[in-house]
């Protein structure tokens, strides 16, 4: 593992696009047979989403939800 869950976090953030929405805590999982971190998209106190990082290379590879932009 190349990427810490520090820097998994602050890349995450990159790809949140709802100004009042931040990345949360990184968890490490094992999806399909591989390790990805999975940060959640927080807005408001509520889990809107979540961003799948690659803890190999920061890739990021997918996710799920979102919150909306209007």
């Amino acid at each position: 593992m190349n990427i810490l869950p520090e820097e998994a976090k602050i890349i995450a953030q990159k790809y949140i696009k709802e100004p009042k929405a931040s990345a949360g805590k990184p968890e490490l999982k094992n999806l399909s047979g591989k390790q990805i971190y999975i940060i959640p998209v927080i807005l408001n106190n509520k889990i809107v989403g979540e961003i799948h990082i690659d803890p190999e290379n920061g890739e990021n590879v997918g996710g799920a939800g979102g919150a909306s932009n209007g």
